[in-house]
């Protein structure tokens, strides 16, 4: 049970959504809360609508043009029959806006016990890639290593990283940034770590595209194993998601979006880490993977 009572921004994202639900006739009987992590996410019981509230992800990221990218993509993913958490049909499509902040619904997906299979987690990335490849929308390229360039300068001046550790990871950015690389690029998910796929009574299901980019495929293979590649669990997990997305990718283009991805995640470990401290657990292990891999350089 989430408790809001000591936590106003939830408790503004509870009321933004019920208000917005209200405008548009939907007829529930009360909000449940889901998840509070980056975003809330909001079950307005017993409709199949899904209120996702951009709460310390929008204290980063302004405006709603990410947001508006994200149900384009969706829809069009959904349209064309991906595998995806689609948005809300009892809601106009679109992004809304409440008191500062962005709002977006969805349809609500039972999940199921099981967990989700990692080979058909990889099948259905696939899929997912292959219905994206002929999306037309307007999307950036490379997305993440823009956003990183912006938000660690805001970070070190906030004294969020140690002098060592501020001056490696400026090093670990300059040198990611000039790797050139020579790979076809498409639209991905940007974001497809195992928390964003559900095992639903629907089937697997790939959920949470705010984060879509033009870049190659081992973007989106490397946020699937990037985790056990830094903490050395779930091997065989990560290895299964590979097998079942099925192609041969560059080990080296592979190992340097890893890199890239730990880089990025490191970021917002600790921007998450002022609300949930468990999140600057796993900020510090990452710092000491990077610390150790730098070391080796040397």
């Amino acid at each position: 049970m989430i408790d809001i009572e000591k936590n106003p921004l939830l408790q503004e994202a509870v009321r933004a959504a019920c208000e917005i639900a209200d405008n548009n006739t939907i007829k529930f009987d009360k909000p449940i809360i889901l998840s509070n992590q980056s975003n809330v996410l909001i079950h307005l019981y017993p409709t199949s609508v899904v209120a996702r509230v951009a709460t310390t992800t929008g204290t980063v990221r302004k405006g709603d043009v990410w947001l508006k990218r994200e149900v384009a993509v969706s829809t069009y993913l959904a349209e064309n029959g991906a595998p995806i958490i689609p948005p809300s049909t009892q809601i106009p499509s679109g992004t809304y806006e409440h008191n500062g902040l962005i709002l977006s619904f969805w349809e609500f997906v039972e999940v199921v016990k099981e967990p989700v299979d990692p080979f058909i987690a990889g099948r259905t990335l696939r899929h997912c890639h292959e219905v994206l490849s002929n999306f037309q929308g307007e999307l950036s390229i490379l997305d993440p290593f823009e956003e990183s360039q912006r938000i660690l300068p805001e970070l070190i001046k906030q004294g969020a990283f140690s002098n060592d550790d501020a001056s490696m990871l400026i090093s670990i950015y300059q040198r990611l940034n000039t790797k050139q690389i020579k790979a076809p690029m498409q639209p991905l998910h940007g974001d497809a770590n195992f928390s964003n796929v559900l095992n639903t009574t629907c089937g697997v299901l790939w959920g949470d595209w705010e984060d879509t980019f033009i870049g190659p495929v081992a973007w989106d293979l490397a946020c699937i194993i990037a985790r056990a590649r830094v903490f050395s669990t779930e091997i065989e997990q990560a290895d299964a998601a590979l097998k079942g997305y099925g192609t041969d990718i560059d080990e080296g283009l592979l190992d340097l979006f890893v890199e890239a991805r730990t880089f990025q995640t490191v970021l917002w470990n600790y921007i998450i880490g002022q609300h949930y401290p468990q999140s600057l657990e796993r900020l510090d292990a990452r710092l000491q993977w990077f610390r150790e891999r730098e070391s080796s350089y040397s």
